[in-house]
């Protein structure tokens, strides 16, 4: 209840207002006796009107202002503002056209797509008496509330729903286009306007449809054309979902560079070139691989708009640990080659509305390495393959720019956490007629430091299983391919 003792402001807004006008009034006196009146005389009279909200007359002085220059931006922009705080949003959407073709911005141009959300409703029949179902409201309120608040991707999510359950609804259809615009999603905007226009024509809404469909490539055009001319024959066009509950499927490639941790090679080298100098007369070189590539691919599944799991499938070239020691008549060459193999789940999580989004991923690894050994003395050769499985995971975050609704592409930065140890295959010798289960070890302090040793054999003392580590930062680069 407002307090009896509280004074009424009411008196002074009027008397401001009234000062307000008599300044405009002498104002545009002395400018006339001064000389000619100017466009640029005539807005300033009229910003000092629209200031005291005497709309009205603020939009005569305007008006003459563009009479007399009709390049005067200020004059539209202010003549428009006019119109729209009266709401009168089909006169103020012309004047701020102008605007937006005398100097075009990107503010403005998002400005002007509201306004004409607005004067397409102004214009619009009143709808007739809400008879949907509870649960149509409920989403329906919930999209309003969504897109009032800007969270477009979640008010999609909400029409969608609500398209599940009644394709009679002008207004859902409308703010449906309108939702899937400010997304990004102009195939889908130009389809869900359309129709909105079938069920209630309405030239704004019809001119509007018509310039996002000028910005689809030819292929969205004959999609979009379908539904329209299938809804326009009264079948039911579902929208983003496909047919309800349905998702939308994908793949995508995802190239990236992993920077491989093989502490116990490195120490096989250390003590190799150790071992040599202590022989005195010997010569020892190594190769360690320090950089892979990372080769993945995905398909995947779109849970929901912003949400897509993915079933991860990468290879991991790791590459060739080789060495050579040389002593005298001696010649060793030891070599493993390293490749990994990615088999995991990947769930995705999208933020942001419009063509360029931000993602957060995550999921588990599982990882079987394989190891492909070969001990060569003086030409003879022992083999081995081994191989081991590693249980890890990934968390990843990167940007998607959006070529179309179908195409994204962008970088990526992963942390993996992936290792393996316990390498057990078949070792053959086929000089000493050896063929039988070995597990490689690491044996600290002496060379070869990274032994097969046979399974029938106590491992030396102080030896550790063998270890890969594929942990790390894994940046990369994806392109994504939605059907």
């Amino acid at each position: 209840m407002a307090d009896v003792n509280q004074p009424s402001h009411q008196p002074e807004i009027w008397f401001k207002n009234v000062c307000r006008f008599i300044a405009a009034a002498v104002f545009f006196l002395c400018v006339s006796a001064a000389g000619a009146v100017t466009s640029n005389d005539y807005y300033k009279a009229g910003l000092t009107l629209y200031n005291a909200k005497d709309y009205d007359k603020a939009i005569l002085y305007f008006g003459a202002a563009i009479k007399l220059d009709m390049q005067n931006v200020a004059a539209y922009q202010g003549r428009g503002n006019c119109y729209y705080a009266k709401g009168n949003y089909s006169s103020a959407l012309e004047d701020y056209k102008q605007v937006q073709k005398l100097q075009p911005s990107p503010q403005i141009n998002q400005f002007v797509d509201k306004v004409q959300a607005k004067a397409d409703l102004s214009a619009s029949p009143a709808p007739a008496a809400n008879t949907f179902s509870d649960e149509y409201n409920r989403f329906m309120a919930q999209g309003k509330n969504d897109f009032r608040l800007k969270q477009y991707s979640s008010a999609a999510q909400d029409f969608e729903k609500a398209l599940r359950l009644n394709h009679s609804d002008f207004n859902l259809y409308y703010y449906l286009g309108l939702t899937y615009k400010l997304v990004g999603d102009l195939k889908d905007a130009v389809v869900a306007l359309g129709i909105a226009n079938q069920k209630r024509p309405t030239p704004q809404i019809a001119s509007y449809v018509k310039a996002l469909r000028a910005k689809l490539s030819q292929d969205d055009r004959d999609w979009a054309d379908q539904q329209l001319s299938a809804s326009a024959g009264g079948k039911d066009v579902n929208l983003h979902t496909k047919p309800a509950d349905a998702t939308d499927y994908g793949l995508r490639l995802e190239p990236g560079i992993i920077f491989p941790n093989l502490v116990d090679f490195n120490t096989e080298a250390n003590n190799g070139v150790s071992f040599a100098i202590s022989q005195g007369n010997a010569t020892y070189d190594a190769a360690i691989p320090n950089l892979s590539a990372n080769i993945g691919f995905e398909p995947v599944v779109n849970l929901e708009p912003d949400i897509e799991m993915g079933l991860l499938i990468a290879s991991i070239p790791v590459g060739t640990f080789s060495e050579q020691y040389t002593q005298g008549s001696l010649n060793v060459t030891n070599t493993y080659a390293i490749t990994g193999y990615v088999l995991g789940l990947n769930f995705r999580w999208l933020i942001g509305d419009g063509p360029v989004k931000f993602f957060l991923a995550a999921g588990p690894l599982v990882t079987p390495i394989s190891i492909n050994y070969t001990n060569t003395v003086n030409s003879v050769p022992t083999t081995g393959n081994f191989t081991s499985w590693a249980m890890g995971g990934q968390g990843q975050m990167g940007i998607d720019f959006h070529l179309s609704s179908n195409i994204s592409f962008g970088p990526f930065v992963s942390f993996q956490a992936i290792t393996a140890n316990s390498f057990t295959g078949t070792l053959v010798d086929n000089s000493n007629n050896i063929n039988t289960t070995a597990t490689l070890y690491t044996v600290p302090n002496q060379w070869p430091a990274i032994q097969p040793i046979p399974a029938s054999t106590a491992a030396p003392t102080g030896a550790t299983a063998t270890s890969v580590d594929l942990s790390g930062i894994v940046p990369g680069i994806h392109l994504s391919l939605f059907f």
